[in-house]
């Protein structure tokens, strides 16, 4: 796995997890250590019993655990209902059409999931080795839950532009909406500077493609490009959408592609 800007590698919380933290380290091409090895890394993977957990050893931020079935995110997934509305009707959700969503930028996965909920079958993209391996235990987790069971999730490790342009020569495969949460710029807000966003913008940078990906996804979306800013902040790629939605923080701005009805 390449990492390039920091070093990381696994370990496990408990003996017997031992031999399945070895493997899963072989098939991500990461080395095993024992946790007494971990200052000579940047981040540590850990396999517990209660599922995969990230330490940013350098910095003492504690431990990241992405869980959509109890802890932070959890409640805050359950207690979203007005975050709920806001994608629905940005969207274009309604009783007989749940669109197939594409979110290019999945990240920790939140507003993917909340879709999900909605009943949209859903593809999340992530480019980051270490974001795609904390999203995909969380995932695995969460849809094994006989509450989410009927969920449709699929993810892939892949970036984005790379994805859009292999489906540009195929409009059949493309998505009806592909939804856009890159990373925020610089803030000295607090929402801006909690452990998982300094952890996410350290993993995965700072999204400086993410113009050209909304370029690209306004020629691959079939129905709309949905892209979630700043509540006050400039139009992505200085695009000016057809319509907005504002929440408390953030909007949603609301693109229709030259496929829609």
């Amino acid at each position: 796995m390449n990492t390039n800007y920091f070093t990381i590698a696994v370990t496990c919380s408990e003996i017997y997890l031992l031999s399945a933290a070895k493997e899963f380290a072989k098939n991500n091409s990461l080395p095993y250590i024992d946790y007494l090895e971990s200052k000579k890394y940047d981040y540590l993977l850990i396999l517990s019993p209660t599922g995969l957990y990230l330490d940013d050893v350098k910095k003492k931020l504690g431990l990241l655990k992405i869980d959509f079935l109890q802890g932070r995110i959890a409640y805050r997934l359950n207690h979203l209902q007005t975050q709920k509305q806001l994608l629905a009707r940005a969207i274009g959700l309604k009783p007989n059409f749940k669109p197939i969503v594409l979110d290019a930028t999945a990240g920790f996965g939140c507003d993917s999931f909340i879709l999900a909920q909605l009943g949209c079958p859903i593809t999340l993209l992530e480019r980051s080795p270490i974001i795609f391996l904390l999203l995909e235990d969380a995932l695995k987790r969460a849809l094994d839950h006989p509450k989410f069971l009927s969920l449709s999730v699929r993810l892939i490790k892949i970036e984005a532009l790379i994805y859009l342009k292999q489906i540009t020569s195929n409009i059949h495969s493309s998505p009806e909406i592909i939804y856009l949460d890159p990373m925020f710029p610089h803030s000295t807000k607090s929402a801006l500077v909690k452990k998982e966003m300094r952890i996410l913008r350290h993993l995965v940078g700072e999204d400086n493609d993410a113009p050209n990906l909304l370029k690209l996804a306004l020629t691959c979306a079939k129905r709309r490009v949905i892209v979630k800013r700043p509540r006050l902040s400039s139009y992505l790629a200085q695009i000016k959408p057809h319509h907005s939605i504002f929440g408390k923080q953030h909007r949603l701005d609301v693109y229709l592609t030259h496929f829609s009805n």
